[in-house]
């Protein structure tokens, strides 16, 4: 467990945490991409494997009957922690019993985790065999036919080793799982026993939230054999863009406090490894190095044999969007077998959505682990969650017809034009303070605001969708030596739209089978809808100073024009006839380690512009913004952004569960 002293040096930041984290698809089918399983003879089927109806698993088995397990898996040529012994991580499995007495052998879905530390020790027999998964996965998973086994990351919990925030330690940790179970590398009992996993077919899924879909795309990333499927949810692909924007590091510290936060500190070196990690981060300059690169996992795309399930929330500022829009980028150039499904929601687990996101999992892992021909790779690619709160799905995504439009900024009186047409030669001026900006800041566009500058299309005649990766660019000048800059892309219309998913009260439902410790029961949910007139769709930072290269921070020349280029966070929201889209720029601070006493910046639309992927009639796009009567817009469809420390930090440890 942590320490005393950690807690309190890291009160402030504990709270600005983690996670516990455009290219047109080409055209070609998804079944080209999707390496089919082995397909079974039904009648053999049938009699080896009762869990087996058809084409999908049914629960067979009896929980009760379930094998609790616990194992050290060895991690061959890690001695992270410098104390002469190879790194072991702790698995916990769950397993049918009846299945075990038969012979039959079982795939495993795998979650490993920072954060098991933090479960109550009545999930523990005396002991120490974990009876508690605080999941719902092993519940429902069990019964038809799966191992279900949580892993304690490289230097958490019951682990040893350090751990190195998504680093080479909790990746080949983490791997090494997959290689036990397919008899490459040694395991043993707690009492040292060796131990073998007889019991499985080799073939694994890894599954998680937050941090724990994170170290899934990792693990996916080394191409290692037998992983056959990963589902990231809320998941980062680079660490570096989960810290910073273009530059702008988020928070103070960061990456340094998340290794202190899921550190069990048992070892003098994974101590000192906090003070390294952090100052290797380097906050100062926000820049990034080659440090970064185990840590980015897109760099390694192309070694990605295991198919993606990518679930994210279309409004999570905490694992922000472009996690899973870059990745599913490099895994389209890849030919990876994908899915994907989108919600309105923020940093949520996609079983908050209950039937609607098990109906879409449990065929996958049943087609990609037990090789059920289910035609899952034949069902529509993408399930997206539109902005009144309904779910509808889709063939691919980014959606069919998507193509990259640039749209042209120009000056206005208060609100400036958004157009496919020419640009304005005249610059416009904003002003930003110490402090960083609040969403409040897009409404009343109409009202000329010198903390601000807005860019606002005509009335859409009929509906526009942006569905995909967009960017910003501009050619600013600053009267300082630094400074940020944010985009917020605004959807301006009054519309019904979803605001959050709240338990329905003194509701419950059974996913699969349990037992007085671990009942399997959760809540109904309800998908919350309000109607309101502004929606903030996307929000993007950058540093001006990084304007050439994120590997180097430079000052800014007062009087001399920039140009930078910086991708959106990505995103699919349709802008419906008859509102408006929108482009609001802001001063930010450039860096949370250094003070920031303000700044100017001049923008110079005709090298500006915003370039969307969009699909749908542009037509009322082509002209610039006409005249029109004052713009409504009094109140955001959401919330400003959860920056409260620690319910941000509550929002992704659940998140993670």
């Amino acid at each position: 467990m942590r320490r005393a002293r950690n807690r309190s040096r890291t009160a402030f930041r504990a709270g600005v945490a983690l996670v516990a984290a455009a290219v047109l698809v080409p055209p070609a089918s998804l079944t080209a991409t999707a390496r089919p399983a082995t397909p079974i003879d039904a009648a053999q089927e049938a009699a080896s494997k009762p869990f087996v109806q058809g084409t999908q698993t049914v629960a067979a088995y009896d929980y009760d009957n379930a094998i609790h397990e616990r194992v050290q898996v060895d991690v061959p040529g890690i001695d992270s922690d410098a104390n002469g012994v190879t790194d072991q991580l702790t698995v916990d499995i769950v397993r049918p019993g009846e299945a075990a007495q038969a012979g039959i052998d079982v795939p495993v879905i795998i979650q490993a985790s920072p954060y098991y530390a933090r479960d109550p020790k009545t999930y523990f027999d005396a002991n120490g065999t974990r009876q508690v998964f605080g999941s719902w996965l092993d519940n429902y998973f069990v019964p038809r036919g799966y191992a279900v086994a949580f892993v304690d990351m490289p230097g958490t919990f019951r682990s040893t080793g350090c751990s190195d925030v998504g680093g080479d330690f909790e990746v080949r940790g983490s791997k090494a799982v997959i290689d036990w179970l397919n008899n490459r590398v040694a395991a043993h009992t707690p009492a040292g026993a060796p131990v073998k996993a007889d019991w499985s077919t080799g073939k694994a899924g890894m599954i998680g939230g937050s941090w724990n879909g994170t170290i899934a795309n990792s693990v996916a990333s080394t191409g290692v054999k037998g992983l056959e499927t990963i589902v990231p949810i809320a998941a980062i692909s680079s660490w570096y863009d989960y810290t910073r924007g273009h530059g702008v590091p988020f928070y103070d510290e960061y990456m340094g406090f998340l290794h202190d936060y899921v550190s069990n500190d048992a070892s003098p070196r994974c101590v000192e490894l906090t003070g390294e990690i952090e100052q290797d981060s380097d906050t100062r300059t926000g820049s990034y190095s080659r440090w970064w690169d185990p840590r980015n996992y897109r760099l390694d795309a192309s070694k990605v044999k295991a198919s993606v399930f990518v679930v994210h929330g279309l409004d999570d500022e905490n694992v922000k969007t472009r996690q899973f829009g870059e990745w599913w980028d490099e895994l389209v150039k890849n030919g990876v077998p994908r899915k994907i499904f989108l919600h309105q929601g923020v940093h949520l687990d996609g079983f908050t959505f209950r039937d609607t996101y098990v109906e879409q999992l449990h065929p996958w892992f049943d087609y990609w682990l037990q090789g059920l021909q289910n035609n899952v790779m034949k069902s529509p690619q993408a399930t997206i969650q539109r902005e009144d709160g309904s779910f509808t799905t889709e063939a691919r995504w980014p959606a069919v017809g998507v193509k990259s439009t640039k749209l042209a900024l120009s000056k206005g009186s208060g609100t400036g034009g958004l157009s496919i047409a020419a640009p304005s030669s005249e610059p416009v001026s904003f002003t930003g303070t110490d402090k960083e900006s609040v969403d409040a800041v897009v409404l009343d566009p109409s009202t000329p605001r010198s903390d601000r500058a807005v860019f606002v299309s005509n009335d859409l005649a009929q509906p526009v969708r942006v569905s995909g990766t967009g960017k910003v660019t501009v050619r600013v000048k600053v009267n300082k030596v630094a400074a940020g800059i944010k985009a917020r892309l605004v959807d301006y219309g009054t519309a019904t739209r979803y605001t959050n998913v709240t338990n329905v009260p003194n509701t419950s439902k059974c996913w699969g089978d349990g037992n007085a410790l671990d009942t399997g029961c959760y809540p109904e949910t309800k998908i919350n809808t309000a109607v309101s007139n502004t929606a903030v769709v996307v929000r993007t930072l950058a540093d001006v100073g990084h304007y050439r290269s994120l590997e180097k921070k430079e000052s800014l020349q007062s009087g001399k024009w920039y140009d930078l280029t910086f991708e959106l966070n990505a995103d699919d929201v349709v802008f419906a006839a008859g509102h408006r889209l929108g482009l609001v720029l802001t001063v930010e601070p450039d860096n949370p380690s250094i003070p920031f006493t303000g700044a100017t910046i001049t923008l110079d639309p005709t090298k500006s512009s915003l370039t969307l992927p969009l699909t749908g009639a542009t037509a009322s796009l082509n002209a610039p913004e006409s005249s029109q009567a004052r713009i409504p817009a009094t109140d955001l469809a959401q919330p400003e952004p959860e920056k409260d420390p620690v319910k941000l930090m509550e929002q992704f440890v659940e998140a993670s569960r």
